[in-house]
C-alpha cells in the first residue's frame, strides 16, 4: 500500500497550491533554464526563444514522442502482456508501476501510466507493443521526428532515461509537443490529473497522477509533460490556453523548481505582449488552376494564423504554392486536393495546408469525342499511307524485275546473231 499512500499524499500537495494569476509585463522573461522555447499553436510561429538550437538530453519529455506514436499507431482496444525486457535493468530503473513480465494491462491504462505518472516500465511495454521490439520503435521515433521537421532530435529510448546520443533542442521539442497537443486524443490524456488504472496484483500503484504540477496550480494550463534526470536535470513541456489562443512552452536543464515560476512568466508574456490573428480565413482562394478552360479556385479548408507583437508592425508571412501533380487534369471534384501552400516566416518553415478544389469540373466528352477522332485520324493516314508505300514498292520491285527479263533476252539474242 505505500506505493498508493505515497500518490495520495503526493495529490494532496498538488491541490493545495494557489492558483497564480497573469500580470502584464512587457519585458521579455528571464527564464534559468538553459534552453526555452515559446510557441504559438495556431500559427506556429515562435514568440520568445533562448538557445533554441542548442542540444540537450529531453529526460521524460521524450515520452512526447512515445505517447504520441502509441495513440497514432496503437488500438485502445488492446489488451498488453508485458514482457521479459521489464526486467533489464539497463533499459528500465527511476519511475515505475513496477510491471512484471506476463502482466497484462490495458493499452490505454499504459499509456496513462505513461503520460501521467511518467512510467518508465509502462513506456518500454508501450514502445514493444506497438514496435514489435524497442530498437524499431526507436526507429518509429527518430522517422515522425524527421517527418514534424525535428531535425536536430534523436531518440535512443522511449523512456527520457540518460543514454549517449539522446538528444533534442527546445526548438525541435516545441514542434514535437506541438504536434502531439494538435492529436485531441493525446491532448485529453496530458490534462488529465488523476485516473485510476486496473491491474490484477494488490500493492502495485494504481492511481496514476499527472506530475505536471502547473496542471494543478494555473487554471490557463492544459498538459503537457515534466521531466528529470541528473544529466538533463529539470525539463518542461507545458500547454496553456486563454481567450482563444493557444502557447506551448519548453524549459530545459533548468537547475530547480523555479523552471514553474519560468513557465508561468513565458505564457505571461505571451499572452499579454502578443495577439494572434487570422491571416486568411477557411474558404480564402490562395491561387487557382484551369480545368477542361474552366477556371477553378484552389482554397483553404483551414485558416492560417500569423502571432504578432503588440503595437508593432509585423513583416507578413509568406505563401508559397505546389501542385501534387505535374500532369493536367481532365477533371476535378470539389474539396480535392490538388495543390499544397508552404506557410513561412521569412525563410523558416511554420506549416504545410492542402489546397482543395473550389468547385467540380467534369471532363469534357466533346474533348474525348474531339481526340478520339484526330486519333482515328491519324492511325486511319498512317495505315494508307503504309499501303500506298507498299503499292508503290511492290510496283517499283515489278518494274525491276521486267526489266532484268528484257535484258537477258535481248543479251541471249545479240549472242546468237553473232554466232
Amino acid at each position: 500500500m505505500k506505493f498508493i499512500s505515497t500518490l495520495i499524499l503526493s495529490f494532496s500537495i498538488m491541490l493545495s497550491i494557489t492558483p497564480i494569476a497573469y500580470a502584464e509585463n512587457p519585458l521579455p522573461p528571464d527564464v534559468r533554464g538553459e534552453g526555452a522555447y515559446l510557441i504559438d499553436v495556431l500559427s506556429g510561429q515562435a514568440i520568445f526563444m533562448k538557445n533554441p538550437d542548442e542540444q540537450y538530453a529531453p529526460a521524460s519529455t521524450t515520452k512526447i514522442m512515445t505517447g504520441l506514436l502509441a495513440i497514432e499507431n496503437g488500438n485502445f482496444d488492446d489488451i498488453v502482456t508485458v514482457s521479459d525486457t521489464i526486467l533489464n535493468n539497463k533499459l528500465v530503473y527511476g519511475t515505475q508501476i513496477y510491471l512484471e513480465p506476463e502482466e497484462t494491462l490495458a493499452f490505454k491504462d499504459l499509456l496513462y501510466a505513461t503520460l501521467l505518472n511518467s512510467a518508465n516500465d509502462a513506456a518500454v511495454a508501450l514502445a514493444e507493443h506497438i514496435g514489435n521490439d524497442l530498437p524499431h520503435f526507436v526507429e518509429m521515433m527518430n522517422q515522425r521526428a524527421t517527418e514534424i521537421g525535428a531535425s536536430q532530435t534523436h531518440f535512443v529510448n522511449p523512456t527520457g532515461l540518460t543514454e549517449t546520443g539522446h538528444l533534442t533542442t527546445p526548438h525541435d521539442l516545441a514542434l514535437i509537443a506541438r504536434t502531439a497537443y494538435q492529436n485531441p486524443i493525446f491532448a485529453e490524456f496530458v490534462r488529465t490529473k488523476t485516473q485510476p488504472i486496473s491491474r490484477s496484483k494488490p500493492d502495485v500503484p494504481v492511481l496514476m497522477v499527472n506530475q505536471n504540477k502547473l496542471l494543478w496550480r494555473d487554471a490557463a494550463i492544459d498538459g503537457i509533460k515534466l521531466g528529470y534526470t541528473e544529466a538533463a536535470k529539470n525539463c518542461l513541456v507545458a500547454s496553456a490556453t486563454k481567450d482563444g489562443r493557444y502557447l506551448i512552452g519548453v524549459i530545459l536543464k533548468s537547475p530547480g523548481s523555479e523552471i514553474y515560476t519560468d513557465m508561468q512568466k513565458m505564457f505571461e508574456y505571451g499572452f499579454t505582449q502578443f495577439e494572434t490573428k487570422t491571416f486568411k480565413l477557411a474558404g480564402t482562394a490562395i491561387s487557382s488552376i484551369t480545368v477542361n478552360d474552366q477556371p477553378v479556385d484552389l482554397i483553404i479548408d483551414r485558416p492560417i494564423y500569423m502571432t504578432q507583437k503588440l503595437n508593432e508592425q509585423q513583416e507578413m508571412l509568406n505563401l508559397k504554392v505546389s501542385p501534387l501533380s505535374v500532369s493536367q487534369l481532365p477533371s476535378v471534384e470539389e474539396g480535392q486536393a490538388v495543390a499544397q501552400v508552404e506557410i513561412l516566416d521569412g525563410e523558416t518553415h511554420l506549416d504545410t495546408f492542402p489546397l482543395v478544389a473550389s468547385r467540380s469540373v467534369q471532363p469534357d466528352p466533346d474533348k474525348k469525342t474531339s481526340v478520339s477522332a484526330f486519333s482515328t485520324w491519324i492511325i486511319g493516314t498512317i495505315l494508307l499511307a503504309g499501303v500506298f508505300f507498299l503499292i508503290v514498292s511492290l510496283n517499283n520491285k515489278r518494274k525491276k524485275t521486267l526489266y532484268w527479263r528484257r535484258h537477258v533476252r535481248r543479251s541471249r539474242r545479240e549472242n546468237h546473231n553473232k554466232l
